[in-house]
């Protein structure tokens, strides 16, 4: 095991590119652009002849290590060819390790198994092995294109998207960011009085660094401006909407329902993706469910998907 540098970036990279698990939230240029704001804390595991079977993206905050906290999800990525032994092994140097270095405990975040390009949940028998203590869990809302499910919406949504598109609503899958983040801003303001997580800078200069996994989708009226609006993330098989708002006229006459009924439907049609993930619906880190917001997903065919948070006491 050695802790991570910046000479490791490209071994880092190419690894989680063709692991198991992982995604390119994992890759360093996404993890790096905020790492002024973290104490990085990240490590590689090596075998007897020093190929990578493992990494672990982290972060320490004084006694603790975090599954890394600019990350929605974490834990050990893995080579396909880790077997389950040596998933018990990356456990048990781990904590070791922490114990060694003073740590007093280790939050880890798994990958949520619908990003799984194969079988991964070791972990989760090794988490219970080690006696960790789930301290959240947040339910996020997936279709899955083979999971069996009706995918139409419900009739009134179908009528309403129906009624858009008569008055000239479009779906524009390539637009602007600059154009949506104010409706977003405002929205969240309004609604919510947060901000979102990323600034408008952090997320243009995402999106210039993963073109191809990072795409703002808006819904415009016959006149060009915007109703509604999201922005995916295409990780693979999974489709993930990371951010989306409606102005208060878009609310009033279902350009949400337009968005998402065109996307779904769109997704279903790539064979590459499997999933499309609205994302979660709570509130009080995972211990309050927003029912109404919750329904609401499900009406195009969803169903739950848990996010969640272990401690490890060293």
């Amino acid at each position: 095991m050695v802790r991570y540098t910046a000479a490791d970036a490209a071994r880092w990279d190419d690894f989680v590119r063709v692991s198991r698990n992982g995604t390119f939230l994992f890759l360093r240029a996404y993890m790096d652009y905020h790492r002024d704001r973290f104490n990085d804390h990240s490590l590689l595991f090596l075998d007897e002849r020093e190929r990578l079977v493992a990494v672990m993206p982290c972060n320490e905050d004084g006694k603790t290590l975090h599954s890394h906290q600019g990350l929605t999800y974490g834990g050990f990525i893995l080579s396909p060819k880790t077997h389950a032994d040596e998933v018990r092994q990356l456990f048990d140097a781990t904590a070791d390790y922490l114990r060694r270095q003073g740590f007093r405990e280790w939050i880890y975040k798994p990958v949520p198994t619908i990003y799984h390009r194969m079988p991964s949940q070791e972990e989760d028998y090794f988490l219970w092995k080690n006696r960790a203590e789930m301290v959240e869990c947040n339910l996020s809302s997936t279709v899955d294109y083979r999971g069996g499910l009706s995918l139409n919406a419900e009739y009134c949504r179908r009528n309403a998207v129906t009624r858009l598109a008569r008055q000239g609503a479009r779906l524009d899958m390539t637009a602007e960011t600059d154009a949506f983040w104010p409706v977003l801003e405002k929205c969240l303001e309004d609604r919510y009085n947060a901000r979102p997580v990323h600034s408008l800078k952090e997320m243009k200069l995402l999106h210039r660094l993963f073109p191809d996994n990072i795409r703002c989708c808006t819904v415009t009226d016959a006149a060009g401006d915007i109703l509604a609006g999201v922005i995916l993330y295409e990780a693979g098989q999974v489709v993930h909407a990371q951010y989306s708002a409606a102005t208060e006229r878009g609310r009033r006459i279902g350009a949400q329902d337009f968005l998402y009924l065109s996307l779904v439907n769109h997704y279903r049609e790539m064979p590459s993706v499997r999933f499309f993930d609205f994302g979660t619906s709570n509130e009080d880190g995972g211990k309050v469910l927003n029912t109404s917001l919750n329904r609401y997903k499900e009406g195009f065919g969803a169903r739950g998907t848990a996010y969640r948070k272990y401690r490890i006491e060293l």
